[in-house]
């Protein structure tokens, strides 16, 4: 008798092919000391509040220069990948928020778009910088339900965050951290990908934020780097996705105080 076996098919979800896909594009800016060179514009901050910690790439790099961390991402796979490599490179992920010392870390799963974030998680935790570097998301129809409603409602129009839904989001969550450093009354440092450099010259948006939320400072910088896009997660620009395996970006740096 001819027997067939019956292949099974997985399918992957919009959330774990994310946390797969960033996997790759962060580890890439680790190996090429990235978050290296950006943990130094905040080494004066013991205590970081991350926001959007991805696969833990950026994480561990806090933790190697001693600082003591609050990860919080939204997503369940990437936060599982970020606790194995935190653990597999000898340092402690702590279960009591309490037990919070340096190089050792906190991880949170939660949105900071929701009510529940506010009420439940931000009384509790105690910065001294709010971080949120390289902002992204996953695309699921659930996701898009969710965050639409909260960009519309910050501002931007349905066309604007449909022309670009990555960047809609992005600046939704940069206010957002904004918002939870004044909070709790510390430093924000904001991170993006970009290419061209942003000075005092030519910045209309992180300026904004400074005077919409009272900050008395504004520092920035300017990294070139390079980026993984086939492979990793990849990058669109002007509406065009990019299948370069490598491409040159700029690491936009904005420190508020």
């Amino acid at each position: 008798m001819h027997c067939e076996k019956q292949k099974r098919v997985i399918t992957m979800t919009e959330k774990e092919k994310y946390a797969l896909e960033w996997n790759n594009s962060a580890q890439y800016f680790y190996d090429h000391n990235s978050y290296k060179h950006l943990v130094a514009h905040i080494s004066k901050f013991k205590t970081v509040l991350e926001i959007g910690c991805g696969t833990g790439q950026s994480t561990l790099a806090l933790l190697e220069a001693g600082h003591s961390v609050i990860a919080i991402d939204q997503n369940a796979f990437c936060i599982e990948k970020a606790k194995q490599l935190i653990k597999a490179s000898g340092y402690s992920v702590i279960e009591n928020i309490g037990d919070l010392a340096p190089k050792t870390v906190f991880f949170i799963e939660s949105d900071i778009t929701n009510p529940s974030f506010e009420r439940d998680v931000l009384p509790n935790i105690f910065p001294d910088v709010v971080i949120c570097w390289n902002i992204g998301s996953y695309w699921d129809k659930a996701k898009i339900n969710d965050a639409v409603p909260k960009m519309i409602e910050y501002g931007l129009s349905r066309e604007q965050i449909a022309e670009n839904t990555e960047s809609s989001y992005g600046e939704l969550i940069f206010w957002r951290t904004c918002v939870i450093a004044k909070v709790k009354q510390c430093a924000v440092h904001l991170v993006d990908r970009g290419m061209q450099k942003i000075t005092k010259f030519n910045d209309p948006y992180y300026s904004f934020l400074k005077r919409e939320l009272g900050f008395s400072k504004i520092k920035y910088a300017n990294m070139k780097a390079t980026t993984l896009s086939k492979g990793g997660r990849q990058l669109i620009s002007n509406g065009q996705v990019n299948t370069q395996n490598e491409m040159p970006i700029i690491f936009i740096s904005i420190l508020m105080t």
